[in-house]
């Protein structure tokens, strides 16, 4: 039996209690049976629209993972990014040409902006996303070109990406996993810690 139909079912009953109870006892015993009865009903109407929050969060986390992966995989060009961003990772020597690549960099930047409200909202928790969208994550952020090219110049303007990616590093450490391109970690970056201050300030006013 479904959650929510089980608590329709009691619900139902308390109220029949509650209507017994009024019509049919003594005043002062059918009083004080109201209201038990009503906080009881109070506390279920409660737990229905917790059930019902979690559900809505569940679903609407699905369907922006769905369109995640939509988006993503029709857009050869950001699959051509990742490739290029991919062979810098497994071989440092080459050389990700960053100018040619900009345009669709920033835009991916952009869209992490969005991700960083959903999960600084709790929207979205970093468990869900981090199996399919860590490794390009890190993968852009701790490249040398994108953070000369783009993010320190123009910090000012991802403060949720630097935001996500203080919360996201500190998550994969406690996991104990791998991080591409660690040594060159955007927390390593010149200004790093002035800008996570201001991000930070920026959410406690909220």
């Amino acid at each position: 039996m479904k959650k929510t139909s089980l608590i329709t079912i009691i619900s139902t009953f308390v109220i029949a209690v509650a209507l017994i109870s009024t019509l049919w006892l003594d005043d002062s015993i059918g009083s004080r049976i109201v209201n038990v009865v009503t906080v009881i009903t109070a506390i279920i109407g409660a737990i229905a629209l917790f059930i019902q929050f979690k559900k809505d969060k569940q679903i609407n986390t699905a369907s922006f993972l769905v369109e995640y992966s939509k988006s993503f995989y029709n857009d050869y060009d950001l699959l051509d990014i990742f490739a290029e961003l991919d062979k810098h990772n497994s071989d440092p020597s080459y050389k990700f040409d960053f100018k040619k690549f900009q345009p669709k960099i920033v835009a991916y930047l952009q869209w992490v902006e969005s991700l960083a409200s959903l999960v600084e909202q709790n929207t979205i928790d970093l468990y869900t996303i981090d199996n399919i969208m860590s490794y390009r994550f890190f993968l852009i952020v701790n490249n040398k070109q994108v953070q000369d090219g783009e993010l320190i110049p123009n910090a000012k303007f991802y403060r949720g990406t630097y935001y996500l990616y203080d919360r996201w590093f500190k998550f994969e450490q406690k996991r104990g996993l791998n991080i591409p391109l660690a040594s060159d970690g955007l927390h390593l970056t010149k200004g790093y810690q002035e800008n996570i201050v201001q991000t930070k300030k920026k959410i406690n006013k909220q």
